[in-house]
């Protein structure tokens, strides 16, 4: 958390809970997106940034399906699968007991991912 909020300028204070979540911001994604894919962060770097993209994504306005970006981070989720394993079965929301409307935006894509990919690592 302190290197991601040191480099991209973002809050980290000590009461501050679900941090990733907090500092999501829908429009610095393509930023977030060109870090990622910079090759200059470590695993868990990596893991804690893809949650503030996911989360970005999620509180993005417009739809999905009409945004490259977005068509960028889930093929990035679909090549780090193991490193995203965790994230991609929470965003899933795979053991959905409460109903349809429930699920957040990114879910029916990070299913797809899940099921293409990850299933072989539960």
């Amino acid at each position: 958390m302190d290197t991601l909020a040191k480099r991209f300028k973002l809050p980290c204070e000590p009461g501050m809970q679900d941090w990733q979540w907090e500092v999501a911001d829908a429009s610095r994604i393509g930023e977030f997106l060109a870090a990622y894919e910079s090759g200059d962060l470590t695993d868990d770097e990596r893991f804690t940034l893809m949650e503030i993209v996911i989360q970005s994504f999620a509180d993005l306005p417009e739809p999905l399906v009409s945004d490259i970006r977005w068509s960028r981070a889930l093929t990035l989720l679909s090549e780090n699968c193991y490193l995203h394993l965790y994230s991609i079965w929470y965003w899933s929301v795979l053991d959905n007991d409460l109903g349809h409307e429930d699920l957040w935006r990114v879910t029916p894509d990070l299913r797809v991912v899940f099921m293409t990919h990850c299933y072989r690592f539960m």
